[in-house]
């Protein structure tokens, strides 16, 4: 029960990065990725994963009114991020040239899902929820997915994208694919939110205790402080603040822009540390 409600939690901060519209502050020009790469040195810790996810609204998207549109959609978008990603210039709908590039793209199909309501299905009524995922490597070396989901808000129809990048190894050269990614887009998904990643592994295998003794020193070596530390019995989670990562959400009176998150995995017989920024936007 307590691992239960220890995921909803962590659902939910995940929701409220991606669902909601944070406040930020602070932008840095600064790489993310040279704090979260201090992090995992302090740690000890060596890096095997880094992802980046972009999130953003489409508006309603009145082209798709129907799932086959949604995977049409989302098909024209992925084309359009690996054409210009590997300097093939899209033509305006976002299809690549016919050439070698457009040859080599390969786009893998994930789920595709329509939920309707139980009255409404017969009569050409959109469903009320709606998703299509798709998958592509990148030019650059990292692995794309991307995500389309339509539904309803506040009565009105919206297409949400999200885009989540991965790449093993130290994945040093994301960050600035992250920042290039609305731009490659086009102008339709500008001003999204932006969260980044690190996953590094720790020998052997350390108590609950180590692990949030071990938080609270990394926090302190990055001149931060820790806003909330929660437990699963195995898990460690910390979010705080530090000046050394520009960008922040906004919680009442409370500054986010770190996450870490340690848990013992017995299969690989590592501790497995995630550090993130401004949360941690995938499951650990």
């Amino acid at each position: 029960m307590r691992r239960f409600l220890f995921m909803a939690f962590i659902l939910l901060i995940i929701s409220a990065v991606f669902f909601m519209v944070p406040e930020r502050e602070a932008p840095s020009s600064e790489n993310p990725y040279f704090t979260l790469h201090r992090i995992m040195q302090l740690a000890d810790a060596t890096v095997v994963e880094g992802e980046f996810h972009y999130w953003v609204s489409l508006g309603s998207c009145p082209e798709v009114a129907s799932l086959p549109d949604l995977e049409a959609k989302a098909e024209e978008l992925l084309k359009r991020i690996v054409s210009r990603e590997s300097g093939v210039k899209a033509s305006p709908n976002g299809d690549s040239p016919r050439n070698s590039s457009e040859q080599s793209l390969t786009m893998e199909k994930g789920l595709s899902h329509a939920v309707y309501h139980p009255d409404n299905r017969q009569n050409g009524t959109l469903p009320v929820y709606m998703m299509a995922e798709r998958y592509s490597d990148l030019h650059s070396g990292g692995r794309m997915r991307l995500l389309l989901q339509h539904m309803e808000q506040d009565g009105v129809n919206i297409v949400h994208l999200l885009v989540t990048v991965n790449q093993e190894g130290e994945a040093r050269q994301l960050s600035s694919l992250a920042y290039r990614l609305p731009s490659l887009l086009g102008p339709e998904a500008q001003k999204g939110s932006l969260s980044f990643c690190l996953t590094g592994h720790l020998e052997g295998e350390l108590s609950p205790e180590e692990m949030g003794e071990l938080s609270l020193i990394i926090t302190r070596d990055l001149g931060g402080e820790q806003v909330q530390s929660i437990s699963d019995g195995k898990m460690v989670s910390i979010t705080g603040y530090t000046p050394e990562l520009g960008d922040y959400l906004k919680a009442e009176n409370l500054r986010i822009n770190l996450n870490l998150a340690m848990r013992y995995d017995d299969y690989l017989d590592k501790t497995v540390i995630w550090a993130g920024t401004p949360l941690i936007s995938r499951y650990y």
